[in-house]
């Protein structure tokens, strides 16, 4: 519901950002009671519905990076995503209403509509003045490093198999909480592109400088 939850954000996202939304989405309804132990309605999209639409947007827009005739496979994975989560907060909003607790409105993973900022001491988060992308011990993975920060925060790494001066190549791979963090199962022998970002309750940081890497 669009005066209840902020949709128009989520279909702003990139189809990278898009997916991870779903993704996270759906590990937050798995606890959530509208979800847990229910017996949903076929039209209700449920935690494992979310995350298999999620993945779809992530292997149609690789596929249609390569191959132009896969880009409407990308937008309708994209519309059906969308769409899915809509639903599902339409569904949060009826059930929080039924047991008369507004506070489940906030617990899944979904910004509310004209919400106040949930603190107003928290600055928004600066560039990664250190980023580095080193090889793994294993072939096919690298090591992540960024600065540490203040308070409470997510850390957004993004890959690019194009041209990195190109939007739309860049996809989000991981997301951690930690300085260091492990990316595993690149194709060996590719040029990759990497960037991060800092995401905390202010906001998202700009992007990183653009680190480019060989993997082994």
């Amino acid at each position: 519901m669009s005066e209840t939850y902020d949709i128009q954000r989520i279909k702003e996202l990139s189809d990278g950002d898009l997916a991870l939304q779903g993704e996270t989405m759906a590990d937050l309804m798995e606890k959530h009671p509208a979800f847990k132990d229910q017996n949903l309605s076929p039209g209700i999209p449920g935690p494992a519905q979310i995350r298999e639409i999620a993945q779809e947007v992530k292997q149609s827009s690789t596929a249609a990076k390569y191959d132009q005739t896969k880009e409407s496979w990308r937008v309708a994975a994209r519309e059906k995503l969308l769409q899915s989560i809509r639903f599902s907060c339409q569904y949060v909003v009826m059930y929080s209403a039924h047991v008369n607790n507004p506070s489940l409105l906030d617990e899944i993973g979904v910004d509310r509509a004209h919400r106040a900022p949930r603190s107003s001491g928290v600055k928004m988060p600066k560039k990664f003045d250190k980023f580095s992308v080193t090889h793994g011990k294993k072939s096919g993975t690298v090591k992540i490093h960024v600065n540490s920060w203040e308070g409470k925060a997510s850390v957004h790494v993004q890959v690019c198999y194009g041209d990195p001066a190109l939007e739309e190549s860049w996809q989000t791979i991981k997301m951690s909480h930690y300085c260091h963090s492990t990316l595993t199962g690149l194709e060996p022998a590719r040029r990759l592109y990497f960037r991060a970002r800092l995401q905390n309750d202010a906001g998202v940081g700009p992007w990183s400088d653009v680190v480019e890497l060989i993997i082994l």
